[in-house]
């Protein structure tokens, strides 16, 4: 289990808001209520970010948004009742350059499309496609920092969990018997091969199934990204790619095009590779 350093500052001033440093990604997190909003100081908060504003009516009833002067535009959002919103979080980089439009807006797309794919959380607002025009490396980047704004909202309270949790149970193939302490095939997981240079960050996954089509990238830590959304198992990504109620993913889903080999191929390498050390 992987944990995300934090540091978080507690003002002695009960309106002012705290503060939640996520040191690997240089991420800054303001978390205040609707009331105090004008406690946000404008020296730190006028710049290029993403924002969450929650309810706190039980409907968990989120909107998700990006701004060049984050402050300027909590203040609109304090006068408009589109969303009766109670406490809000917004993100910055606190970094001298600080994050660009094109990055906010590929962002604000990411965590929209994470929350929205939980049946308890309806996003009122987000831009679920993000911003597809950064080059690829800038992409696997941001892709790292969703999972530490994520985070962030779990310390706001806000449910993030996954109803359905993911298995990698991918089908009953096993490792060679001559060699019993290598993972069985279904054990086996993306992150093992993204780990071993077999399969890079980034790489552009296709699928084809029961007439219906998809793709996925794969993201630094081994997960599979459909739609915006991040999944562990290759088979859940690719039932959810091809809205199905099952896909084994490391037959179907192919590497690089259409025609390329099947994720499996890579799996078998691994298995290959790892059956050959232990037996040096």
């Amino acid at each position: 289990m992987s944990t995300t350093p934090v540091n978080v500052q507690i003002p002695s001033d009960t309106e002012a808001p705290i503060i939640a440093d996520f040191v690997e990604h240089a991420l800054r997190v303001s978390y205040f209520d609707r009331q105090h909003w004008a406690s946000l100081p404008s020296s730190d908060w006028e710049e290029p970010g993403v924002y969450v504003l929650m309810t706190s009516d039980g409907s968990n009833r989120v909107y998700v948004g990006q701004a060049r002067r984050l402050r300027t535009r909590l203040q609109k959002h304090n006068s408009n009742e589109k969303l009766p919103w109670r406490r809000a979080l917004a993100v910055k980089r606190d970094t001298t350059a600080g994050f660009n439009t094109a990055e906010i807006g590929y962002l604000e797309g990411r965590i929209a499309a994470e929350l929205n794919a939980l049946h308890q959380i309806t996003v009122i607002e987000g831009q679920t496609s993000g911003d597809e025009t950064l080059p690829k490396h800038m992409m696997i980047s941001l892709d790292a920092f969703v999972k530490s704004i994520l985070g962030a909202l779990r310390l706001a309270g806000l449910d993030i969990s996954r109803s359905n949790p993911q298995t990698l149970i991918e089908d009953e193939s096993s490792a060679p018997e001559s060699a019993p302490s290598i993972k069985s095939s279904k054990n086996v997981t993306v992150a093992d091969l993204v780990s071993s240079g077999l399969l890079q960050a980034g790489h552009a996954l296709f699928l084809s199934q029961a007439g219906k089509e998809s793709e996925g990238s794969v993201t630094a830590d081994g997960e599979i990204i459909v739609r915006g959304v991040s999944y562990k198992s290759p088979s859940t990504a690719a039932a959810k790619a091809l809205e199905l109620q099952s896909s084994n993913g490391w037959t179907t889903w192919k590497i690089g095009s259409k025609a390329g080999p099947p994720l499996d191929t890579l799996r078998q390498q691994w298995l290959k590779q790892q059956t050959e050390e232990a037996e040096k």
